[in-house]
């Protein structure tokens, strides 16, 4: 697998290119003697769906057993990156404007963790809006980056 995961992550990346989605990781593992191989992809507008990941399922399979890509027996699956997975390029940021970040970024003292709500990205680096502050980073000065869930009661109705 070592020799052609270059090439195998290649391809995967056209093949979700042609589904209109990006390629943000391959895993690769050897457990239990079968290989398993994770896919995470998204989409600069929207994200991907259970049938979304069904459809780009396919073509990799078709891919991997044409080309001989994986010898022996594998366990493909593809996903859409979870609340957890970090943020790294500019487009997942812009996507993600308005909603709740968490960012790790270097201090004086070691690494420090800034929460605020994501008001603008672009180019040169993000705004957040925390405690009252509006706090600019570079994309350069951000150790990581993930989406905070955010989580609102349901609403109660007011009866007569």
């Amino acid at each position: 697998m070592q020799n052609y995961q270059k090439q195998l992550e290649a391809e995967i990346a056209l093949l979700f290119q042609d589904e209109n989605a990006i390629l943000l990781d391959m895993n690769a593992v050897s457990q239990n003697g079968r290989l398993q191989l994770r896919l995470v992809g998204d989409r600069r507008h929207g994200g991907l769906t259970i049938d979304d990941c069904v459809r780009l399922a396919r073509p990799v399979q078709h891919l991997i057993d044409e080309k001989h890509l994986v010898e022996g027996d594998y366990r493909l699956e593809v996903s859409s990156p979870g609340l957890d997975y970090p943020l790294r390029a500019e487009w997942q940021f812009v996507k993600n404007i308005g909603r709740l970040l968490k960012l790790t970024v270097p201090g004086e003292r070691g690494p420090r963790e800034i929460s605020g709500r994501l008001t603008a990205a672009d180019s040169t680096g993000i705004t957040l809006a925390a405690d009252k502050t509006e706090w600019k980073a570079a994309f350069s000065e951000i150790l990581s980056a993930k989406v905070l869930p955010e989580f609102h009661s349901p609403r109660t109705e007011s009866r007569p």
